[in-house]
């Protein structure tokens, strides 16, 4: 249904609610303009006459023609899917050397189709993106291997050989204070079971 521009009413914001019913039902609207479109009955013959054309076309068709025909549609068909196939083998390739290089998976999907298509611009754009994840996580394993600074501010780490220096109860005291560490040391360190 179509809106009624009110602001072609004279004085309709200042009347009350009878005079603006009044006014709305005395209002006429312009009828649509159809120009440009095609009417139906229209459309629906030149569909019928359309159809009939395409029969008569394909009645006249010799049985040899029709061949080659649906040949060829099957060729096109063919290639179609022999090109999509080649496309896809591209694409396995490429995110299969990403994956090895160490891209993420949904990364290596979307370089290898960039690169199939020959997207070059999404193609450095991935890139820096999987240098800058690689550049995180030598970061994050720098920071993993770095050894924790001791509580009491001394910089030397703890070793075994320290450990096993403590007496009994400053090593009991070392290991709940650093379970982690406790732990460690003789994961690290091949001890043969005697702890």
């Amino acid at each position: 249904m179509a809106k009624i521009d009110i602001s072609k009413i004279d004085g309709y914001a200042d009347m009350t609610p009878e005079q603006k019913i009044a006014a709305l039902e005395a209002f006429e609207t312009e009828d649509p303009d159809y120009s440009g479109y095609v009417k139906k009955d229209i459309f629906d013959k030149t569909a019928s006459e359309l159809a009939a054309k395409k029969k008569e076309l394909n009645e006249k068709l010799t049985e040899d023609e029709q061949k080659k025909q649906k040949e060829q549609e099957e060729r096109e068909e063919l290639q179609s899917k022999y090109d999509k196939l080649l496309r896809e083998s591209e694409v396995s390739k490429f995110k299969a050397k990403l994956l090895g290089m160490g891209y993420e998976e949904k990364l290596a999907d979307a370089t290898a189709e960039a690169m199939a298509d020959g997207d070059t611009e999404k193609v450095f754009a991935n890139q820096k993106k999987h240098l800058e994840n690689v550049e995180k996580k030598v970061r994050a394993e720098a920071l993993k291997d770095t050894p924790k600074p001791t509580p009491d501010g001394d910089s030397k780490t703890m070793t075994l050989e320290k450990l096993r220096k403590m007496s009994p109860q400053e090593r009991y005291d070392y290991s709940v204070k650093n379970p982690e560490d406790y732990k460690a040391l003789y994961t690290n360190n091949d001890t043969g079971g005697n702890e």
